[in-house]
């Protein structure tokens, strides 16, 4: 009979944990729908600034290799592919940003 007693009580707790933990499951749910609502809106201005770094990353970077072959540095060909992989890099990171928040 205690046994009983006992199992029923917590089953009971049990339950109300549960009831508890939904209400705020919901209540969290809802503030994350909000704030991906929010970041949508930056998605298209953080996608034209990382479009204007990528530029920015290229030119420079082209100079740079440009120069170094120029002069007849060992290492050109490492720091084009250096070059490439920031400027391959800047565009996958735009690409996975924009697949997170619309996609």
């Amino acid at each position: 009979m205690k046994k009983l007693g006992l199992s029923t009580a917590f089953t009971l707790i049990g339950i109300g944990v549960l009831y508890a933990q939904t209400n705020g499951i919901a209540r969290g749910a809802t503030a994350l729908d909000r704030l991906t609502t929010d970041l949508e809106a930056y998605l298209d201005p953080v996608t034209t600034v990382l479009y204007v770094v990528a530029a920015i990353v290229g030119v420079i970077g082209a100079f740079r290799v440009y120069t170094n072959w120029q002069q007849g540095k060992d290492n050109v060909m490492s720091g084009a592919m250096g070059w490439f992989g920031a400027m391959l890099f800047l565009l996958v990171a735009n690409t996975v940003v924009r697949a997170m928040f619309i996609g």
